[in-house]
């Protein structure tokens, strides 16, 4: 059989041997595991925005502004409790009490709001917003 097909007119093949060996190990491999989303994946693009920053402390709160950027003269919160970053707005500032109250109807750890299921994602980007933060 060997002999009848070396007979045979062969194709010019313009691939070569290690391109050709490439192909095939491709077809061999078994597809790749579907990705692992967290919750923060279901959001919109906007809210993932608002969640990374809070999540990471890169974001236009007073705390980071003064600390890292230098460009306002003080950390503090308007409230004047504490400096205002991520955990002071979403557990403790006074001012936003009752907003807090109307979204949070009982208390949620800061992990939760910042790491939990979508549900708890969506209502963390809601209560900025609604605050009027700019993040």
């Amino acid at each position: 059989m060997a002999k009848l097909g070396a007979e045979d007119e062969q194709e010019e093949n313009p691939v070569s041997s290690t391109e050709m060996k490439t192909v095939i190990k491709s077809l061999l491999k078994p597809p790749p595991p579907p990705p692992t989303h967290d919750s923060n994946h279901q959001l919109s693009r906007p809210e993932q925005v608002v969640i990374f920053r809070l999540r990471t402390g890169h974001n236009r709160m007073q705390q980071h502004l003064h600390k890292k950027l230098r460009a306002v003269p003080s950390p503090m919160c308007p409230c004047g409790d504490a400096e205002q970053d991520a955990a002071h707005i979403l557990q403790d500032c006074r001012n936003l009490q009752p907003l807090r109250r109307e979204i949070w109807t009982r208390p949620v750890p800061l992990h939760e709001k910042l790491h939990g299921p979508v549900e708890a994602l969506h209502k963390t980007t809601s209560f900025i917003t609604r605050a009027g933060l700019h993040v």
